[in-house]
């Protein structure tokens, strides 16, 4: 679990060689879905490693995650699809794909997320009108902020428009994002922190 969790770290922090041998393995895993070289594990890392090469431009990573995603019938697989560009977010949510896309939002792409909802929470709203549904949504849009000034534009949205279907989940998400704030405050102080992020990256895959 720790290897997992080091491996999504160092992608996210922009590690080239841990990026480039996600896509390598990724690419491998395409032609042989039962490859040791990528286990159900270390899936999340290499996902992302491709998403971070998607844009608008450039969109062939998220077309076979897409792919990937029709063609599985396990929920945890779904959940892995990742957004960094902000532009493919918006797109997406535009469409069928809103659901799991916002499911597995990354961090990049939180704010189009965001943005995105607001605009379009009466469709959303009438289209999933399903309590879980709606839940999953405020739960996987608003949990990756990570700031008091967020916690609070979020609470001021939802002021008006919160139901007892849903009011539990986005309590809980609220919680998260204030718990993540006071957690960078906190690192932001350790004076090694800087030092031990060097030493993550210089690790291999």
């Amino acid at each position: 679990m720790l290897r997992s969790l080091l491996l999504i770290a160092l992608v996210k922090l922009g590690h080239e060689e841990t990026i480039n041998e996600g896509i390598r393995r990724f690419h491998i895993f395409l032609e042989d879905r039962k490859t040791p070289l990528l286990p159900p594990d270390n899936r999340k890392a290499a996902y992302l490693a491709v998403m971070r090469t998607v844009s608008t431009s450039n969109r062939a990573g998220y077309d076979v995650l897409l792919k990937i995603y029709k063609e599985t019938s396990e929920a945890q697989e779904k959940s892995r699809i990742l957004c960094p560009d902000k532009d493919i977010v918006v797109e997406a949510v535009r469409n069928q794909d809103a659901f799991y896309v916002l499911g597995g939002i990354s961090l990049e792409g939180r704010e189009a997320a965001w943005a995105w909802l607001k605009d379009n929470w009466d469709h959303v709203v009438k289209t999933w009108p399903s309590s879980s549904l709606i839940s999953d949504f405020v739960n996987s849009t608003v949990s990756p902020f990570t700031s008091e000034e967020k916690a609070a534009e979020v609470s001021e949205f939802f002021a008006t428009r919160v139901k007892p279907s849903f009011e539990r989940a986005l309590k809980q998400s609220l919680e998260r994002v204030r718990i993540s704030a006071r957690w960078i405050d906190s690192i932001k102080s350790e004076p090694s922190l800087a030092q031990t992020v060097q030493q993550l990256l210089l690790q291999e895959f």
